[in-house]
């Protein structure tokens, strides 16, 4: 009787999330509490954080840290600017030791755009009043 050898899952790679960096310290406490959300949702998950710029630890320094293999970026940045489109694929490039797919990153979504029209409900603010023209 021949026994089928099953393959093991191959573990999934670690997340590096790439936050913008700030100097207001609570953004930083902010992304923590991200990452830390994330990895109680996702136990065994290699879940790192790596800044554009401003705080550390820096992307590259992040990457640099990872054991040879995959990791994915995955940008909490709102937009497609500079930073996604040259930074992380430079910063992607560098890290030789690995293959390193980049996610879309936050927005444009219509889940953001959701999300800023409840806070601004929650201020007072209402569509119609903003298609005001005034005079």
């Amino acid at each position: 009787m021949t026994s089928l050898l099953r393959a093991r899952p191959r573990p999934a790679p670690p997340l590096v999330a790439v936050a913008h960096g700030s100097r207001e310290p609570g953004a930083l406490r902010t992304v923590t509490a991200l990452l830390d959300l994330v990895r109680s949702l996702r136990p065994g998950l290699r879940v790192e954080l790596g800044h554009v710029e401003l705080n550390e630890p820096l992307l590259p320094d992040t990457l640099e840290a990872l054991p040879a293999g995959e990791a994915v970026l995955v940008p909490l940045l709102l937009g497609r600017g500079h930073h996604v489109k040259h930074d992380l694929p430079g910063a992607a490039a560098a890290a030789g030791h690995l293959s390193v797919p980049i996610a879309a990153p936050l927005g444009p979504h219509p889940l953001l755009a959701e999300a800023l029209a409840g806070r601004l409900a929650e201020t007072g603010w209402s569509a119609a009043g903003a298609s005001r023209t005034g005079g």
